[in-house]
This record gives structure tokens, sequence and C-alpha cells, in this order.
């Protein structure tokens, strides 16, 4: 018997070396709607894919319509039930995204070995008990991008430690922190957002518009408003409302205009900002709840983009920010401080953390091996001796 254990084991420790596993990403489906927690997730993704990677995306859903079933209904024009259709990535992200193998993990096709690894987002609990629950033989690691999650979703009186969870991918050191003084125990490894490259300063002079990036219509409109009504002499300049763009068309729209104007109280990271600079902008913002690590340099000041705590005076500061921009009097520290803001967050960057971090899992994942089969192979001594 501890013969067949130490042979499973020799091919799990091979199967790690010649990196012939699957990575497992757990997603939600957005459905082409931009999110910023499964465009970390996505991307993560898409660098193993590209590096050589058997990388797999599962998601969950039921009575789930098969491409003929889905092709028949479209023949005969009947109605579709959009709640049996996995929409994805297509249409936000392009076919590089979308082309990644996906799995419906509700046809009971899916199963894993012990050199698997299987990225579960905070948010899903109910999945790291149910393969904790099944005794799923891969190493399963959470993604922690939002606190509030962990909090949202997780039953009163239950921990990550009751679904054998001991490890976590944070995308900021924050996250980290946090989680590791609610569950000491955690094993953290933080690798921060990249912004992509298709983000990037246009070859041709902005022009004088708007772009106004905001989780509620409300705020949009508020600012918009305020701003006329105060400014009226203003009223030749145009706003862009660039939410639900598709990413190519998002970054377009940012690099043709001079000034980006973000509002996101909830944030635990802020992508669009840093996307805003890369193209070019020059950012104005509600300071979130929870500043983000990017907002301040090594000295804890916030200079990088027009920031301020009350949103109240976002439309004075949009005024100042115009008059500015139109005499060319943009502060030069303000341009060098975003300049060393995105020398932060790029996509290399970004590609090295993750190879380097899953290789480290990689490599503690053949070690636990190598210990197992040395404690099986001493057991078995001493049942011979015994």
């Amino acid at each position: 018997m501890n013969n067949n254990i130490i042979e499973r084991i020799n091919e799990a420790i091979k199967d790690s070396e010649d990196k012939t596993f699957n990575l497992y990403f757990f997603i939600a489906d957005c459905k082409n709607t931009p999110n910023s927690n499964m465009l970390y997730i996505y991307n993560m993704a898409k660098t193993l894919f590209d590096n050589g990677f058997n990388v797999k995306m599962l998601y969950q859903l039921d009575n789930e319509y098969t491409a003929k079933q889905l092709a028949d209904l479209r023949r005969k024009e009947k109605a579709i039930d959009e709640n049996r259709v996995f929409v994805g990535v297509k249409e936000w992200l392009g076919d590089e995204y979308a082309n990644i193998p996906h799995i419906n993990i509700s046809n009971g096709d899916w199963s894993v070995s012990p050199s698997d690894f299987l990225f579960i987002p905070e948010a899903f609990s109910s999945l790291m008990f149910q393969t904790y629950k099944y005794k799923a033989p891969c190493r399963r690691i959470v993604i922690l991008q939002n606190y509030d999650y962990v909090t949202d979703f997780i039953p009163l009186g239950v921990e990550w430690k009751n679904y054998g969870i001991f490890d976590a991918i944070c995308s900021t050191q924050y996250q980290s922190d946090i989680i590791k003084k609610v569950f000491p125990y955690i094993r953290t490894k933080v690798i921060n957002p990249g912004i992509s490259d298709c983000f990037r300063k246009p070859v041709h002079p902005p022009k004088l518009y708007v772009n106004i990036i905001a989780k509620k219509q409300n705020d949009v409109n508020k600012l918009i408003k305020t701003f006329y009504w105060k400014y009226p002499i203003y009223k030749f300049i145009s706003f862009k409302d660039v939410r639900n763009l598709n990413r190519e068309a998002y970054a377009e729209t940012l690099k043709n205009g001079a000034i980006t104007v973000w509002i996101d109280d909830d944030t635990p990271f802020g992508y669009s900002p840093l996307e805003a600079m890369r193209c070019g902008n020059i950012v104005i913002g509600k300071i979130p709840e929870i500043v983000p690590e990017w907002m301040q340099d090594d000295e804890g000041i916030i200079n990088n983009g027009f920031w301020s705590y009350d949103r109240q005076s976002l439309p004075d500061i949009l005024a100042k920010v115009i008059a500015s921009w139109m005499q060319d009097e943009i502060p030069q520290e303000l341009i060098k401080s975003v300049d060393e803001t995105n020398k932060k967050y790029t996509q290399e960057t970004w590609n090295v953390n993750v190879l380097n971090t899953i290789n480290a899992y990689i490599e503690e994942r053949i070690n636990e091996f190598k210990v197992i089969k040395s404690q099986t192979i001493n057991n078995n001594n001493s049942e011979t001796e015994a």
C-alpha cells in the first residue's frame, strides 16, 4: 500500500518539476462588464498561460446551454435565457483572454490532482468549504483583493483555517496586513497589480475634454451639473463618462483627453487613475476611505494628482486645473511625481512578480511532496523492522 503512495508522490513531484500540472482560477461571470477584481485574476491567468503553464478558468453555472442549443435557439430566433449563458470577457478584454480554456464545474467533468493549484477569490467561501469537504488534493490559495468580501460572505463563527486555507496572494500590502491581523496563520505573498501597456501616452496632443470615472451615476451628474452652474465660462468643456467601455475603447478615450476625474470611495486599489496617468492625463479625485499605496510617495506625501477629501470641492479643483492646463502651467513637480508612480506598476514588473510567486509555490509544493515521501519510506522501514 505504501509503495503505491510513494509511486503517486513520485508522479506528483515529476508533474510539478515538469510543470504539467494545472493552474485553476475560479471566476465569476462579469458578462463583459469591466470589473477590477476579475481583471486582476484574468491578468494573472494570462501571464501564466502565455508562459506555458496549463491554465484553466473555472466557473459555476447550472443548466448552461450547450453551443449547439444556443446555435439552434438563435437560428430559430427563439428567446434565450441569459441566466443559462456564460458571457465572459471577450468584448471587454478581447480574444486573448477569452480564449484561455474555461470549464463549467457544474457539469461534473472537473477533477484535480495533488500537483494542481486552485486559486479562489476571497468572496467564494462556499468553494473553499466544498473543496475542503470533498478533500480536494490540490494546493488551494486565496486571491485577496478586498477584505470586505471576506467579512461579507464567510459564515459567522468560521474562519479560513476551518476550510484548510493557509495561503493567500494579496493585491496590496494593506490587504496582506489586515488578513494577518485576523488570521495570523495565513502565509501571504503580495503581487501589486500591473497596468497594461495598452495604456500609454498618445502620439498626438490631447484634447481639452474631461473623462469621468465613477461607480455611481449620481456622482457623474453631480460633478458635471455643479461644474457648469458654478463656472458657466467653461461650458465649452466636454465630459466623457467612460464606464463600461471595452478596454481598447477605454484606453483610446483616456489617451485623447487631457484630464480625468475619479470618484470611488470604496476601492481597495484603484486601477482607473493609474491607467489615466499612464495615458498622460492630469488626474483629479476624491481620496478613498483607504488611501491607496500608489497615491503616496515614500514619505507618505500625496502629490501625484489633485486630490481632496471633500468631493464637493472637485468642481472647483477642476476649474483651476483647466485654467492651468490652458495656460500651460501644470506644475513640473506633479508631472515628475506621476512619472515615478507609473514606474511602479508596469506590465513588465507584474509579469516578473507573478512568475516568481508561482515558481515559489511550485518549489514549496515539491518540498512538501519530498517530506511526505521521506515520512512514508520511514514508516515502511519501521513496519518492516517490526
